[in-house]
């Protein structure tokens, strides 16, 4: 693994154990591509303050789920300042978030979607 993420691999494992590994490794491949399709609606979105609101409202939650604290933290502040921050400070922390989730993505696909959970 080449980048750090912030990630909480026993909070992930618990997941499993609580869905099975097939079932939580279903989720996550819907989990990602689902907030795939929400980073293209941020990005849409800058002008409407509620659907900002809401999206990062759903990706805080769905990526805190999984364990990606990073990507829930950065996605909670958004959520928390959607109706006060400055434009100008907008599409940076859309940014953030986005170079978070890719992050997470990449992370997901080479040490969790590998068929098997790795025991380290």
């Amino acid at each position: 693994m080449s980048e750090s993420i912030a990630f909480n691999m026993t909070l992930f494992r618990e997941l499993s154990d609580e869905l099975g590994e097939a079932d939580t490794l279903e989720v996550l491949k819907t989990f990602l591509a689902d907030t795939a399709n929400k980073m293209k609606t941020l990005q849409a979105s800058c002008g409407d303050r509620g659907i900002l609101k809401r999206e990062a409202h759903s990706i805080k939650s769905s990526s805190a789920t999984f364990g990606f604290h990073q990507l829930a933290q950065l996605a909670r502040e958004l959520e928390r300042d959607s109706e006060t921050i400055p434009a100008a400070r907008l599409q940076q922390v859309i940014d953030q978030i986005h170079e978070a989730y890719e992050a997470a993505a990449r992370f997901a696909h080479s040490e969790l979607l590998t068929g098997e959970l790795r025991t380290a």
